[in-house]
């Protein structure tokens, strides 16, 4: 009877080690991190300091027009701050680089100030209401077909190019779970870049 007992025992130990065996060799399951899936809450007297505040940084509910856009956190009265496009060319007057002007609100990564890549807040749960950070960006606008070459432009001398010029702005970042005001970089002109083609014809001053 005491022999049964210990080859029962010895077949549990047996089956016990067979089964850790086994699920050692599955893989870990993964769950996923819950910050992906949801939006970030933060506090709105993150938005009370008028220096943290840029006119090529929008936060809204919905999205801009492309002309003129209102800031309005919830929760934070007196916070507007409009942004008006370039104004129109007058008859005659043509640009040397043509561009266009939008509000980008889809930017989740971006350049700092540090030259370092950060993540960018698309959206912010402020007040329990869903925000999304818009940037008021300039880009140049190169049709189908067309030269890369600045309008305008003695092509027999010089060459040209246009090319987009940055800035810097503060813009909502979240870096190892900590969200911060950054300086991030944009587009936000388009100028003409000048170089001579030689410089044998031209005089030694």
């Amino acid at each position: 009877m005491r022999s049964l007992t210990l080859a029962l025992v010895f077949l549990i130990i047996v089956q016990a080690v067979e089964q850790i065996k086994g699920d050692a060799k599955q893989p870990l399951s993964w769950s996923p991190d819950p910050l992906t899936n949801t939006v970030t809450t933060v506090d709105a007297r993150l938005f009370t300091k008028r220096r943290y505040r840029s006119p090529r940084v929008l936060f809204s509910s919905q999205p801009p027009e492309d002309d003129e856009a209102i800031d309005d956190v919830p929760g934070m009265p007196g916070s507007r701050v409009k942004r008006h496009a370039t104004p129109a060319l007058h008859r005659g007057e043509y640009s040397v680089c043509d561009s266009i002007s939008t509000w980008v609100g889809d930017k989740t990564r971006a350049t700092d100030i540090k030259g370092q890549e950060v993540s960018v807040l698309a959206e912010v749960n402020i007040n329990n209401t869903i925000i999304k950070q818009y940037f008021f960006e300039t880009t140049c606008k190169i049709k189908q077909g067309q030269q890369s070459g600045c309008r305008g432009i003695d092509s027999k001398h010089w060459n040209s190019r246009c090319n987009n010029t940055h800035t810097f702005v503060r813009a909502l970042t979240v870096e190892n779970k900590l969200v911060a005001w950054r300086f991030i970089r944009i587009n936000t002109a388009c100028v003409c870049v000048l170089s001579r083609k030689s410089w044998r014809h031209w005089p030694i001053h």
